[in-house]
């Protein structure tokens, strides 16, 4: 029987897959009025190791792929519990720099995170944090980025694995951004933090769900602007 564990739509995670399992999972993405999809496939190298690769799609002018992604999650703790599952995982990935030729400032992106969560018949709890390096080819170097993000959510139902099952999530979601460089010269005013709230939903029934969310930009430091509001939907299968 292959059920779901949850997690946030904005934040990272610490579920990883069971051992040769596979999910394959399609999004849609609305930033600023502009429609972008990802396409993303995982699989269970072992329980406690999985594997994912995430490909970004711009279709605005002109179809083009703007980013892929390759991200491993390691399971480091695990405790269930009748009725909870708390959990603790290591994240790293990279992002690979675009192919497209409109990006001429090609970026690539390291990133090293931690993630928990706590998961019950009613509640859940996330949070997380990561740490990325960007390394541009030409120009201007962007600074890294610090996130951190906390979630809460409820099960307002509660249902069984051969019935349609809900999960309402809200998300708080900060950023750290770091000084640009410029020829080994720092840029003034390019470094601040900024956050973010994300109302969201999980709906799953047995081995597919759809989840999306809804971001707003709620604060900021005076050199950083406001996450733009933005929204997501996707759509999810195990097998």
């Amino acid at each position: 029987m292959i059920s779901f564990a949850h997690e946030p739509i904005y934040g990272l995670g610490p579920e990883t897959l069971p051992k040769h399992l596979h999910a394959i999972e399609i999004g849609t993405f609305i930033r600023q009025g502009r429609l972008e999809y990802e396409l993303g496939y995982g699989y269970g190298i072992t329980q406690n190791l999985t594997v994912r690769i995430d490909a970004l799609i711009n279709n605005n002018a002109a179809t083009s792929i703007q980013g892929v992604k390759i991200k491993t999650k390691f399971a480091l703790w695990r405790k269930m519990s009748p009725g909870v599952l708390k959990r603790l995982t290591a994240i790293a990935a990279v992002k690979l720099p675009s192919t497209t030729q409109y990006n001429s400032n090609k970026v690539t992106a390291y990133t090293l995170g931690l993630a928990n969560g706590y998961e019950s018949r009613k509640w859940y709890y996330f949070s997380d944090i990561s740490y990325t390096y960007q390394q541009a080819k030409l120009g201007v170097q962007p600074g890294a980025n610090l996130k951190y993000n906390l979630v809460g959510g409820i099960r307002p139902i509660k249902s069984d694995y051969l019935k349609p099952d809900l999960v309402l999530l809200v998300e708080l979601n900060g950023e750290y951004r770091g000084v640009s460089r410029l020829n080994n010269v720092e840029i003034d005013k390019t470094n601040g933090n900024t956050l973010a709230v994300a109302p969201g939903f999980l709906f799953s029934y047995r081995n597919i769900m759809l989840k999306g969310g809804v971001q707003f930009g709620i604060a900021k430091t005076k050199n950083i602007k406001k996450f733009k509001p933005n929204a997501v939907v996707t759509l999810e299968y195990h097998f």
